[in-house]
């Protein structure tokens, strides 16, 4: 009898672990190092996961993209608001990226997506925190 119920248990248990389970949560490992983020921000646009660009932006992070002579800045919770709206979809496009300038706590990367008609230029800056978590900071988008 004993059995049966340290058997009911241990299930039970098991089954509330992964009902409760956040698997749409990325690891936080990937803000350990600055190239983990540029493969998750990379990661993140190709298919538009909000989550994803959620962890690797700092909260204060800003999007700037030149529009018709103007400049429009988007704020970290508008960008990723909008992934969410568009859902978990794969862009057509082909990523690639380039270290332009780092230091010990700043990343400086070009990171280019093209797509059939056009390439899209990102510059991407990465910075390290006082607890030692890389978060990207601004990027600047444009398109050409």
């Amino acid at each position: 009898m004993k059995r049966k119920i340290l058997l009911c248990v241990a299930i039970l248990s098991i089954s509330f672990t992964f009902a409760f389970a956040d698997n749409g949560k990325p690891a936080a490992s990937v803000n350990l190092k600055s190239s983990s983020v540029i493969e998750a921000y990379i990661d993140a646009n190709v298919h538009c996961n909000a989550a994803l660009l959620n962890q690797v932006m700092h909260n204060e992070a800003v999007l700037k993209i030149t529009r018709q002579g103007k400049i429009v800045d988007q704020t970290k919770k508008e960008l990723v608001d909008f992934y969410k709206k568009r859902g978990d979809i794969t862009l057509n496009c082909t990523p690639n990226f380039e270290i332009l300038s780092s230091c010990d706590n700043v990343v400086m990367v070009r990171v280019d997506f093209k797509y059939p008609l056009f390439t899209q230029q990102n510059y991407v800056t990465i910075v390290k925190d006082e607890e030692g978590v890389w978060k990207i900071s601004q990027i600047n988008r444009f398109n050409g």
